[in-house]
């Protein structure tokens, strides 16, 4: 892990003395837990897990949630809280993402998951998730330039632009690697037609956001992450070149989901998720005009540990001030 004092953080006066805060992200593919120690400036994670979550598919395809996986979910939140319990954290902050801003039976849903839990969650909107990710960035990034920060997730993309001297723009994008994959039903592996059906279908989800010439992109979350394991080199650097996502996209059109698992130390659920993800990666690229590509291993639960620790329990009402802060500190 590393400590976000390392990027210039530390010019931020720690908000609080460090205590452990935890917190958990309802999503479309997985519900997480991050238990971590934090000061409002620095974190170092205590535990990272997670379980894998069928909301997003269900979300696509019947619509709504559904009584009985909402009560599993609230079950697995409240086996969370526990766990962060005994590991010192004092409370719980529980967010969802996409599959909750979607279903129509959203209310329902909630009302059981609360049943379930004894925990609220938080329904966090497209902003509200970009900005708690750009403030949940690990690495050290250049603020002298454009930054273009994405979260590709299971049910959505959230794209945050970052431009010297101006407020960031963030832009939520109903289009995310499962949701992709249910929605062309590629074969496994994809073949030619598969590959230009989802790079269409990314293209077209994608055409509102503005171009950003000679920016970096900046990319967190699982699908990323995974996707650096296919070309080892990657996970050094954290940069992908072009001939990077090539030979990415090469594995992936001529292996079958279970290989590319065995080969690479990824679940084959996961790995079935990756062509969906190069073609949204594809389709920033060729969107946004970025001519630099990287992947930070932060994200919306490293800044929600960060928010909470310097704001409490205010913290929704504060995100753009926090992200402020941090862009000032890391300039």
């Amino acid at each position: 892990m590393v400590k976000r004092g390392a990027r210039g953080r530390g010019q931020i006066a720690a908000a609080t003395r460090a205590g452990v805060f935890a917190v958990a992200d309802i999503g479309s593919n997985s519900i997480h837990l991050l238990v971590a120690v934090s000061d409002g400036v620095r974190q170092e994670t205590i535990l990272d897990e997670s379980l894998p979550s069928e909301l997003g598919r269900l979300v696509e395809r019947h619509g709504e949630i559904g009584s009985r996986a909402a009560r599993e979910v609230g079950a697995a939140i409240r086996g969370f809280a526990d766990r962060a319990q005994r590991l010192g954290a004092t409370q719980l902050s529980v967010v969802a993402t996409e599959p909750l801003r979607r279903a129509s039976d959203r209310k329902e849903a909630l009302r059981a998951i609360a049943d379930a839990s004894g925990q609220t969650p938080s329904v966090l909107s497209h902003e509200e998730e970009g900005l708690l990710t750009v403030l949940g960035l690990l690495h050290g990034h250049d603020h002298s330039r454009r930054l273009i920060v994405a979260d590709i997730g299971g049910g959505s993309t959230e794209v945050v632009l970052l431009h010297p001297d101006q407020d960031s723009r963030t832009f939520g994008v109903s289009i995310g690697s499962a949701r992709l994959l249910a929605r062309i039903d590629y074969a496994d592996p994809p073949r030619p037609r598969d590959w230009h059906e989802l790079r269409r279908a990314a293209q077209v989800a994608l055409v509102d956001i503005p171009r950003q010439p000679r920016g970096r992109l900046v990319l967190v979350g699982g699908i990323a992450t995974r996707l650096l394991k296919l070309v080892p080199s990657t996970m050094l650097t954290r940069e992908i070149l072009r001939e990077d996502l090539a030979a990415m996209g090469e594995q992936l059109a001529r292996n079958p989901a279970k290989e590319i698992a065995e080969q690479h130390g990824i679940s084959p659920r996961r790995a079935r998720l990756l062509p969906a993800g190069i073609a949204i990666i594809e389709a920033l690229l060729h969107q946004t005009g970025a001519d630099e590509l990287v992947v930070d291993h932060g994200g919306i639960r490293e800044g929600l540990i960060i928010a909470s620790a310097r704001r409490g329990s205010s913290w929704r009402g504060q995100l753009t001030e926090l992200v402020g802060e941090s862009r000032l500190a890391g300039a």
